[in-house]
């Protein structure tokens, strides 16, 4: 087997990564070199291009090293059927299986599953709930590179960004369930950087489907930009730039937010003006993007330490803070629409990332409610990397890399009281995973073999939960004794409100159901 090893990472500091982009173009460019333009898709898929991945640890943070090349291991197709454990906690629905992409990224609203696919055959797909699993239509103007996609959880509006293969090439589209294959609109992107595509994590749309926000890296300027748009028609309303990398975003319902994941500081910027509101510094470089409720309220920050920020009438202060020796708490974490509810996945990165604990906390009393642990044996990483939650907290779910021989459920739903209501089995890694918003539905995104298995392949499945009582505030699981949060010598998360602007009202709280 031959490789190609790009250096691409989504996480470490992008001046350290100056030397290294140089040679990752060129090996990007090198490899598509060889096929005609016209007939470059057709020649990657014939030439079984892969994919691997891998986690380590810096003192920054973590990053991930992705490794590309020619496999000629057995098709996909025939990987991603077979099946190893019993049925999924709740029901299946419906899966979907593509031979040669990778589900990277998935987004559901009332209707519809998108689905966000990289690597030869990268496109956007949309399925509906009640479907077989069938695209509707999809979309590429690529054919091959990376995308991500976000769906407004209220409104039918979807968010979807993509890069091509070489990564010099960003655009943003939007779409509804009706543009059958066509952008509503597009805009490509003055700025791109090879090694950080565009990925899910980097666009957002509120709930209200009014707004849809995306952040993008300049390898020559090495800055950042914060765009924001009008999701109707495409027009830019915010250009934010900073120095600091920008990983991620998330929306308020009506857009009104954005918490921009700049490495490890979490900064919540005003869309109208690119006013600052708050900043708190995070714990390491490398995390999925932060999370927040609805109105703004409530955010988390996840790094070696998982912190979470509530609104108190003038500013926002640290409510809960976890923190545990060798434990990585940036890849999954999540709060609920109405910020009563959060969780988080972290692993442990010492052992080779085989051992794991979910934990849920209530957030107004700043408690833990309890914990799941987890702990496998073999050669893969177990990586936590996505979560997702309903409006109220009662359906959080957890997906993870998985381990070599399949220990615990790849996408792993718990109810408030952490007991597990749900599991998705992949043949191979979850990269992906969001919930409903009453907690009915729960779709995962997978590749067909395990991430650090070169491959290629991958699947998008849609779970239905088992209708169940929902559980009472006060039922809660006992935590393990190791699940308890203590001080240790890992840096700690502090809020820094900035002298102006001053911190604004608080934002009008959705009523909770």
């Amino acid at each position: 087997m031959k490789t190609k090893h790009t250096a691409q990472s989504a996480f470490c500091n992008l001046r350290s990564l100056t030397g290294l982009i140089p040679v990752a173009a060129l090996a990007f460019l090198a490899f598509f070199a060889a096929a005609n333009p016209s007939t470059r898709v057709e020649a990657v898929r014939a030439g079984g291009v892969t994919r691997q991945a891998f986690m380590r640890v810096t003192p920054q943070g973590i990053i991930q090293s992705t490794h590309l090349g020619n496999s000629k291991a057995p098709a996909a197709a025939r990987r991603i059927t077979e099946s190893r454990l019993p049925g999924p906690l709740g029901n299946t629905l419906w899966h979907y299986d593509d031979q040669t992409a990778i589900a990277d990224g998935v987004s559901i609203d009332a209707n519809n599953v998108w689905g966000a696919w990289l690597l030869s055959g990268a496109r956007l797909t949309i399925h509906a709930i009640t479907g077989n699993g069938t695209p509707a239509w999809s979309f590429s103007s690529f054919g091959s590179g990376n995308s991500g996609v976000a769906a407004a959880k209220g409104a039918d509006r979807s968010g979807f960004m993509e890069s091509n293969a070489a990564g010099d090439d960003f655009r943003q589209h939007g779409f509804t369930s009706s543009s059958n294959g066509t952008p509503d609109w597009s805009f490509p992107y003055p700025v791109s950087d090879p090694n950080l595509p565009a990925s899910s994590r980097k666009v957002a749309t509120s709930r209200d489907g009014s707004t849809i926000a995306a952040v993008v890296s300049d390898s020559v300027t090495q800055n950042s930009t914060l765009y924001v748009f009008d999701a109707n028609t495409g027009a830019v309303t915010l250009m934010w730039t900073d120095p600091l990398r920008m990983d991620g975003v998330a929306l308020t319902d009506n857009g009104s937010l954005a918490l921009v994941t700049q490495d490890n500081r979490a900064t919540l910027v005003e869309t109208s003006s690119g006013n600052i509101v708050f900043t708190a510094a995070g714990s390491g470089a490398g995390s999925n993007s932060y999370p927040m409720s609805g109105d703004g309220s409530v955010f988390a920050v996840g790094g070696f330490n998982f912190d979470v920020y509530s609104y108190n009438g003038t500013t926002y202060s640290r409510v809960i803070h976890l923190t545990r020796a060798s434990f990585w708490f940036g890849g999954a974490c999540s709060v609920s629409h109405d910020g009563s509810t959060a969780g988080t996945f972290g692993g442990n990165y010492v052992n080779g990332w085989l051992s794991g604990e979910v934990y849920l906390f209530d957030v107004a009393s700043g408690n833990m409610i309890g914990s799941y642990p987890v702990s496998g044996t073999g050669m893969y990483q177990g990586t936590p990397i996505g979560a997702g939650s309903n409006d109220n907290g009662t359906v959080m779910a957890f997906a993870s890399w998985g381990t070599q021989f399949h220990d615990w459920p790849e996408v792993m739903v718990f109810n408030r009281s952490v007991q597990l209501i749900g599991q998705i089995n992949f043949p191979g890694s979850a990269f992906s995973v969001d919930v409903s918003t009453d907690g009915q539905y729960v779709v995962g995104g997978a590749k067909a073999v395990h991430a650090n298995q070169f491959g290629s392949g991958g699947r998008t499945e849609l779970i239905q939960l088992q209708p169940s009582p929902t559980p009472t505030p006060t039922a809660t699981a006992t935590a393990t004794p190791t699940a308890t949060a203590t001080a240790t010598a890992t840096p700690t998360a502090t809020a820094i409100p900035r002298a102006t602007p001053t911190p604004r009202p608080r934002p009008s709280p959705a009523p909770r159901p």
